[in-house]
């Protein structure tokens, strides 16, 4: 599988610049986190022992979690250490697990793994797919969202750039490798601005760097906003596409 080549210093960054401003305007992200809880609820257990929960980000999922289940230990991972401090207010069995996640070792024998709007971001999805594997006891659950090619797909159009996402189908055959899927499911959604620059200002608000590897100069800028709206422009202001893409699964024995 080829992998991606992410430069994780620079999201680290502009998560790190984006801590005030992601819980209000990441509306999808909540939305995402929600549906990814009420799916887990189907599920008879309702509280765990040991919880990895990667990518938690001001504790958006951490919060929907508690509200619905319990942990005896909840490990909560983030590349941006400064998240920490949004986490010791919400339980006080939440264990800050900071770092890369993708090159530390993870806990071993837990019970679920969960992750929402994360798993895009790495380098090497298939390799971090068999250290889930290893870590999770064998009637553990692996629950995550992430997003697909779709995702973003007018910045993609106007720029040419973005990041590799995988498609619902490439997810499916990675995780049949190792998991069998209990539940997956995928969707559109589709959000409007008044403008492009709209646009550009929401993803730095929700901690994403517009457009991985751009430099802008003013012509660029103007560019950019003179194609979006030629290209996507309606009554109702100008899109932006999110795939959000979700899965239930448990270790093949």
């Amino acid at each position: 599988m080829q992998h991606q080549n992410i430069n994780k210093d620079k999201v680290q960054k502009g998560f790190v610049k984006s801590i005030e401003t992601y819980r209000k305007h990441a509306i999808v992200q909540e939305a995402i986190a929600s549906r990814l809880m009420n799916e887990l609820l189907r599920h008879p257990v309702r509280k765990f022992s040991k919880v990895l929960e990667i990518g938690c980000g001001p504790a958006v999922l951490t919060e929907k979690f508690f509200q619905q289940f319990g942990a005896d230990l909840y490990y909560a991972n983030d590349i941006v250490e400064e998240y920490s401090n949004v986490l010791t207010s919400i339980h006080p069995d939440i264990k800050f697990f900071g770092g890369d996640i993708e090159s530390m070792d993870l806990p071993d024998s837990l019970d679920l793994i969960i992750s929402s709007s994360t798993f895009q971001w790495f380098n090497n999805l298939d390799g971090f797919l068999l250290k889930i594997h290893k870590a999770l006891k064998p009637e553990g659950l692996l629950v995550f969202s992430t997003f697909g090619p779709d995702n973003y797909r007018e910045i993609r159009e106007v720029n040419g750039k973005g990041l590799n996402y995988l498609s619902f189908g490439k997810h499916e055959k990675l995780l049949s490798e190792k998991f069998e899927i209990l539940w997956s499911d995928r969707e559109i959604i589709t959000r409007f601005f008044s403008n492009p620059l709209g646009v550009l200002t929401h993803m730095k608000q929700t901690g994403v760097n517009g457009i991985p590897g751009k430099a802008w100069t003013k012509s660029d800028l103007k560019k950019f906003e003179e194609d979006y709206q030629d290209l996507f422009g309606t009554d109702l202001g100008v899109p932006l596409t999110y795939q959000p893409l979700y899965f239930i699964a448990k270790p093949k024995k």
